[in-house]
């Protein structure tokens, strides 16, 4: 079963790891990003920062459609993660039994982005592609960890100064 759907532009590390897959109890993660899947030091290392008893990898996003769909209807608890919301909606495009709520993480300060939260920054092409999925249905909300205050992208991208 997919337990979250969610996008980090680091997509495994400390935070992840340790709270992440703690609170959603994820036994299995499907990490998704065309780049990291096609160049195989940044896979490796990504992949050896699972836990040993966590299943998963990065793969393509055609790849992953696969994997995910065999995963919502399995009994695995599954964590989706995505490296940016562009592939998110990718995969909401493609994939009608994702669960319907996108859930951001951490989203560096870059050029071009702007601050949605204290711990995210969206560009143009990243709030085009939130914007896509809200109309798809899809409950976008901010939040780094579970026991951390929510916010939906509905409130916060009126106050995005661009």
């Amino acid at each position: 079963m997919i337990s979250l759907v969610r996008c980090d532009d680091r997509m495994i590390h400390g935070q992840c790891i340790v709270r992440v897959l703690g609170d959603f109890k994820i036994e299995r993660v499907i990490g998704v990003d065309d780049f990291t899947a096609g160049n195989a030091v940044l896979k490796r290392i990504y992949e050896m920062a699972l836990p040993p008893h966590i299943s998963g990898g990065v793969h393509t996003t055609s790849d992953a459609l696969c994997l995910i769909g065999e995963s919502i209807s399995d009994n695995k608890n599954t964590l989706v993660l995505v490296k940016n919301p562009q592939t998110a909606h990718a995969l909401y495009k493609e994939s009608e039994a994702l669960p319907k709520e996108l859930n951001i993480g951490p989203m560096s300060s870059r050029k071009g982005a702007v601050k949605a939260t204290m711990y995210a920054y969206l560009t143009d092409e990243e709030v085009s592609a939130v914007d896509e999925m809200t109309a798809m249905g899809v409950r976008v909300y901010f939040n780094q960890t579970i026991d951390q205050k929510t916010d939906e992208w509905t409130n916060l991208k009126a106050s995005m100064k661009r």
